[in-house]
């Protein structure tokens, strides 16, 4: 059986802490125009994390962290950390729509199919949002 105990425990605070490592594999997508990866509804929360790895072929990788902020009228993206060996795989965008964001991914030039995996960590609204 296998025993979730042995990961994770109470930390510090009333956290959950981690013990050992987290991997990530799909379920995958490929990026061309405007491939939606995400949607969360600006009613629900405020922000959001993301960690994106994008991998082309065997030369081609990527990984971005990605803050997204959002209300019903507005959604800001910034991509504050990028590592790759040497090509940008994709841009990040987000629209809205007064219900929900989308987080959309592009391929650069010449990089379309690449393969993306994510991770997103949500931050929920502390105030209602008034429409």
């Amino acid at each position: 059986m296998f025993k979730l105990d042995k990961f994770f425990s109470k930390g510090l605070k009333d956290s959950v802490l981690l013990t050992g490592s987290v991997s990530h594999n799909g379920p995958w997508k490929q990026a061309y125009a405007d491939t939606l990866i995400d949607r969360f509804h600006v009613s629900d929360f405020s922000s959001a994390e993301y960690t994106i790895s994008a991998d082309y072929d065997k030369d081609n990788k990527e990984i971005i962290k990605v803050l997204v902020t959002a209300s019903v009228d507005d959604a800001s993206v910034i991509i504050y950390a990028r590592n790759n060996l040497g090509t940008n795989l994709i841009d990040v965008s987000a629209t809205v729509n007064q219900s929900y964001v989308d987080i959309i991914v592009n391929p650069t030039t010449s990089k379309e199919g690449s393969k993306i995996i994510y991770t997103a960590q949500y931050y929920q609204n502390q105030n209602p949002q008034v429409i």
